[in-house]
């Protein structure tokens, strides 16, 4: 049986914006960042009619997806890396017309849901950052212990 796993990252994004005085700024190295009109790489299990290019700039932080039973796991490695940045990022927001976002990522396999709350320090940030808070939940089948 394969565990239950979650992510967590946090996304500045935009038009077009300088990845490098970014990570410079917050002294943080982005778990994945890319250009607007780069080229998306192939994926070998989707077959594509056209190429595609990345629609905007993206500096990312967050998480490796990792077998937990509470997302705040995540959220906190998360909002951790970005304690006394906040400002910085609102300034970085402001200068280049950034959004900000934060996602929330499930996989659920045989039921085993991790606790999923938002607490308040996670509201206070987001809040502050005028960030938006996505989840993305895939919940695989699984047989209940009610079926025969």
């Amino acid at each position: 049986m394969e565990k239950s796993n979650s992510k967590v990252y946090f996304s500045m994004f935009g038009d077009h914006f300088p990845i490098d005085l970014v990570s410079d700024l917050l002294g943080l190295k982005p778990t994945c960042s890319y250009y607007k009109g780069e080229l998306i790489p192939e994926n070998p299990n989707i077959r594509r009619i056209k190429t595609m290019y990345r629609k905007e700039t993206i500096w990312e932080i967050g998480t490796n997806y990792e077998e937990t039973y509470d997302i705040n796991d995540q959220i906190n490695q998360v909002i951790n890396q970005l304690n006394n940045k906040e400002h910085t990022i609102i300034e970085l927001c402001k200068e280049f017309k950034l959004q900000c976002l934060f996602m929330i990522v499930m996989i659920i396999n045989e039921g085993e849901t991790p606790a999923t709350y938002i607490n308040k320090q996670f509201i206070k940030l987001a809040n502050m950052l005028d960030a938006e808070i996505h989840f993305d939940i895939y919940a695989n089948p699984y047989k209940s212990s009610f079926e025969d």
